[in-house]
């Protein structure tokens, strides 16, 4: 029998750049296009017909087949990224802005949560030599990194809201994108977790999962979503450890006379080297009350659910990521 290449996901490359403005998609060769690893592309396009008293339901059915209302178009993707210490660095940049950078290699790379800008990126799919797709006006709107060892490598998981999500096309936008190495990907083994300063142990597995909160405008006239503000930042911890005395579970303990728990800073680093390694820090973090359930003769869990809060004196989550990238910008 005949056989057909047809596309398969380890073939697929993305490709990404930062667009000068939401409602205006990034072209090579005025821009350039970086070529990044990724584990899975999702995308959502949502312009579904609307429910509407009048008009009918949002699809055709065999009891009211008269039209649904329109909607106006947004979308959504979801992209699993590995952990590599060079190209983490764009997803950084993405959900917290960019960096400011000291030093002439190693570089450090410090990401703030303090930032009130994020850059909106065009993404381009590349599915065989003529077939194109992706998604414009991404700006990311979670970073979600795993907290325990594990096989493999480390990947991180990223939400991004899109203004347009692109149909198939036949030619290329990216022109030729650059190509950073993907030869410092972090092992799942390698990690550290620390609290207030200190090894954090018993802890098996969980995440932390920063947020942007999106404010979204969509301009009279348009039927895209025209303008997207952060509004706000969280981020969360959620973490399972073992029971092994009273200490875990006085995390989520409140004092006698006090009204809400005490606070702690985590740190999570992950480190191939001196001169290759990201920290990722968030501070003030208090957990809900922890109760400890019985359920047949195995180990007991603690779960842990923590949330931060803006410090007075600095900022809720910083990253910096040390490594031999000069620039994210």
């Amino acid at each position: 029998m005949t056989t057909s290449n047809d596309p398969r996901g380890r073939l697929a490359e993305l490709y990404s750049a930062s667009q000068t403005a939401l409602i205006t998609p990034a072209a090579a060769p005025g821009q350039t296009f970086v070529r990044r690893h990724f584990y899975d592309f999702s995308p959502s396009p949502q312009e579904e017909p609307q429910d509407d008293e009048l008009m009918g339901g949002g699809f055709a059915n065999s009891i009211d087949a008269r039209p649904g209302a329109p909607d106006v178009h947004r979308a959504s993707v979801r992209i699993a990224w590995p952990l590599d210490l060079i190209q983490i660095g764009w997803a950084l940049s993405e959900l917290l802005g960019l960096p400011s950078t000291a030093g002439t290699g190693p570089y450090v790379h410090t990401f703030d949560s303090a930032s009130v800008q994020v850059p909106s990126r065009t993404f381009e799919r590349k599915l065989t030599p003529t077939q194109f797709d992706g998604a414009t006006g991404a700006v990311a709107r979670n970073l979600q990194f795993p907290v325990g060892s594990d096989r493999g490598y480390t990947r991180v998981t990223a939400d991004y809201f899109a203004r347009e999500s692109l149909e198939q096309y036949g030619a290329s936008i990216a022109g030729t994108p650059t190509t950073p190495t993907i030869a410092n990907r972090v092992p799942r083994s390698v990690g550290t977790l620390k609290r207030n300063g200190s090894a954090f142990a018993a802890v098996i597995s969980g995440d932390a999962t920063i947020a942007n909160v999106l404010g979204e405008d969509s301009y009279h006239g348009s039927k895209f979503v025209d303008d997207v503000q952060v509004e706000g930042r969280t981020a969360a911890l959620n973490l399972t450890g073992r029971f092994k005395g009273a200490a875990m579970r006085d995390m989520g303990k409140i004092a006698v006379g006090a009204f809400i728990q005490d606070a702690y800073d985590f740190e999570l680093e992950w480190a191939l080297s001196a001169s290759m390694k990201l920290v990722l820090t968030i501070r003030n973090v208090r957990f809900a009350r922890v109760g400890i359930g019985t359920s047949g003769p195995g180990r007991l869990d603690v779960p842990l659910r923590g949330r931060a809060e803006i410090g007075t004196a600095a900022s809720m989550v910083t990253a910096v990521l040390t490594n031999s990238q000069a620039t994210y910008a």
